[in-house]
């Protein structure tokens, strides 16, 4: 599914999984702040760790392997991709 839930998704596998990865670490962070000792929590985090850890931290090799021509060709196709969804 794309990120307004309509269309193409815009990003690459790598961009959506590192960007997903990105969202649950910072959940699971802040929680850890308020909730240090819940066992659900680091169920929750372990289970992240398990599952998720290994891929995401591919694909952000994949992305920090990037020339800067490379990612100015990224954001200039995802900015035009937005543009033109939100024309239509």
């Amino acid at each position: 599914m794309s990120p307004a839930g309509t269309g193409p998704q815009l990003l690459d596998a790598d961009e959506a999984r590192v960007a997903r990865a990105s969202r649950e670490l910072t959940k699971i962070a802040a929680a850890l702040v308020s909730r240090p000792m819940d066992r659900e929590l680091h169920e929750q985090m372990l289970g992240f760790l398990t599952r998720e850890s290994e891929p995401a931290l591919a694909s952000w090799d994949v992305l920090v392997a990037r020339t800067p021509d490379e990612l100015k060709e990224r954001i200039s196709t995802v900015l035009t991709a937005q543009a033109l969804r939100r024309a239509s």
